[in-house]
């Protein structure tokens, strides 16, 4: 066992000196690889969080009779709450309202009858929830009027749209030719050595023990790219989060990382397996 260890070693040696610019450049074009794999997946991931908060933010406006009590207002209350798709429930006093819509134009409210009314501002996920609430909300005893701003729901719309698009292209654009770059360059890295690899096939070596050092050589180069590349892009990531005002809405580099991370295992757990079919050389 150790004999066929340290032969292995040996020719692991012979290997990287006979192509050590070759390994040199495809190790580093493999960190750069990596870096930008992580820079698409985080961004897909930055943009599916942004679509599941627009997806929560349809909202409408729930307005009460005048003459309605605070009892009956706590009681519309929990029934908007039971209803499917409801994510938040904000209560606004007419008293309040018409303060500040006073102090916002610049005017005095003493004197002038407040003609706003009690209302309740209702976030629900996703636009069928938002008819669906209205229609039952318009039937609640004391609700006065329920209304969607249409306008503001095209547009999260819209948006939505427009960032579901947006994954579809990082996916297609960055994602796909990345990934076959990566293993191209991994089929590569045997693929140059098949004159070598033949001539000892040639010599009755049993392809087995000749392909050993090229898949060991391949996987290590792999994975270490995989971890500095993962690594450099999450340093980057903490760098610009911390720098740059206006990206706290982005993922946290906690949260980044725990993306990248499991990704990488998968990444790490599978390739030896898929390494196997990369090599193909006549037997």
């Amino acid at each position: 066992m150790f004999k066929k260890m340290s032969q292995m070693n040996t020719e692991i040696n012979e290997l990287i000196q006979k192509n050590i610019t070759y390994y040199t450049l495809s190790f580093t074009t493999l960190i750069f690889a990596f870096l930008f794999f992580n820079i698409s997946i985080i961004s897909v991931y930055n943009i599916y969080r942004n679509n599941k908060t627009l997806n929560k933010s349809y909202t409408l406006s729930v307005y009460m009779n005048n003459n309605v009590s605070q009892n009956s207002i706590e009681k519309i209350e929990k029934n908007i709450l039971n209803l499917d798709g409801i994510e938040k429930i904000s209560y606004i006093n007419k008293e309040l309202a018409f303060q500040n819509l006073a102090a916002q134009l610049g005017l005095s409210n003493r004197g002038i009858n407040n003609p706003l009314l009690n209302s309740f501002i209702v976030k629900t996920k996703g636009e069928k929830n938002l008819n669906e609430a209205k229609v039952i909300i318009d039937e609640i005893d004391g609700v006065k009027e329920v209304i969607i701003n249409k306008k503001s729901v095209t547009a999260l719309d819209e948006k939505i749209k427009r960032n579901n698009k947006l994954i579809i292209g990082l996916l297609i654009i960055i994602l796909l030719p990345i990934k076959i770059m990566i293993f191209n360059i991994m089929h590569g890295s045997v693929v140059s050595q098949n004159h070598d690899i033949e001539a000892k096939l040639y010599l009755g070596m049993e392809k087995k023990e000749i392909l050993r050092p090229y898949y060991f050589i391949n996987n290590i180069k792999f994975i270490s790219a995989a971890l500095i590349g993962s690594l450099i892009f999450l340093n980057l990531y903490e760098f610009l989060r911390a720098q740059i005002t206006g990206l706290n809405y982005l993922a946290s580099t906690i949260q980044a990382g725990i993306v990248v991370g499991l990704i990488l295992i998968l990444i790490i757990l599978s390739f030896p397996f898929l390494s196997f079919n990369l090599i193909k050389v006549k037997r």
